[in-house]
């Protein structure tokens, strides 16, 4: 393997697959509500930078019994007429959750204009399909009165290539990669032929070090390989790869980083899952374990397809 060269300095402590597509939602806004909601894109004066009131949100809807969900993006943008619009971008990326969206996208935008007066522009994303049965919009109905929500719903799986891969977005090549993740499954085998376009993606783009450097650990930690020689033929792939020497450098470098810490994980998940099985409470496997109750749920729901449920 190359010299690291100290090229993962500037990344995250620890890798959270949650704070790390917010992190990239967050930092390529303009590009993310270019493909969520274009109509709201061209209205927005984009000259002017958005304001992330994530904080704000989080004291709003700390007393939801789901919790604070750390995907939840609440962003006030100034538009080219000179009023202001509150959007909430809530992204699903755990799985397909259990069939509530509606209600739970009708509570944060409850909670939203209890806070500011103001009715916040909806916008659901999900990085796989939501349940069959579930509803796209929230409705009430009793004795008479009626209340109904109507948000915007982004199924990641659903759009076209091209609306990811033009005119070079960032934001665009994470979503395919979360398509890509989604559409390889479990198949380490697919799972390397689409790491391989989308290497050769990244490797064309002519973007700065700090867009490449995030960009990749998205890419990555969303495919997630686990096959041992897979990853050694991605490698080699790697290497392959007409690209500039220091770019090469920084993917064998986050590439190394990304397996290494999934691997950590793992055995601190397999002790995690053990003490679950042994009537600990979630709240001590937290602290033995140094992963996070977000972390342990993400993980089960990602390798194993179920959520985890805290013993009594």
């Amino acid at each position: 393997m190359m010299d690291r060269k100290n090229e993962t300095s500037a990344l995250p402590e620890r890798l959270d697959y949650d704070n790390l597509f917010k992190t990239v939602l967050r930092s390529y806004f303009w590009e993310a509500l270019k493909i969520f909601l274009p109509a709201l894109y061209e209205a927005a004066d984009k000259t002017e930078a958005p304001e992330f009131l994530e904080q704000e949100l989080q004291k709003v809807t700390f007393d939801l019994e789901e919790g604070i969900n750390r995907t939840d993006l609440l962003v006030r943008i100034k538009l080219k007429d000179g009023a202001t619009e509150l959007v909430l971008c809530h992204i699903e990326v755990q799985g397909e959750g259990g069939g509530d969206l509606p209600v739970r996208m009708y509570r944060y935008k409850q909670m939203i204009y209890l806070k500011y007066g103001e009715e916040p522009v909806g916008i659901a994303v999900a990085t796989v399909p939501r349940p069959r049965e579930e509803k796209s919009s929230y409705d009430w109905e009793r004795f008479g009165v009626k209340v109904a929500y109507d948000y915007v719903n982004v199924d990641i799986t659903k759009l076209e290539n091209d609306e990811f891969l033009v005119e070079d977005s960032r934001v665009g090549l994470v979503l395919y990669a979360a398509k890509c993740a989604y559409l390889s499954r479990n198949d380490e085998r697919e799972k390397f032929r689409y790491l391989r376009l989308l290497s050769s993606l990244w490797a064309e783009r002519g973007w700065g070090r700090n867009d490449k450097r995030l960009i990749l650990l998205a890419i990555e930690y969303l495919i997630n390989m686990k096959d041992e020689a897979q990853i050694k033929d991605m490698v080699a792939h790697i290497e392959s790869l007409p690209m500039k020497k220091e770019d090469k450098e920084m993917y064998i470098s986050i590439f190394e980083r990304v397996y290494t810490e999934r691997g950590e994980a793992r055995s601190r998940i397999e002790i995690a899952k053990n003490m679950l099985n042994d009537g600990l409470p979630l709240e001590k496997i937290t602290q033995y374990t140094n992963l996070s109750r977000e972390e342990i749920e993400a993980f089960f729901v990602h390798e194993n397809s179920r959520s985890l449920a805290s013993p009594q």
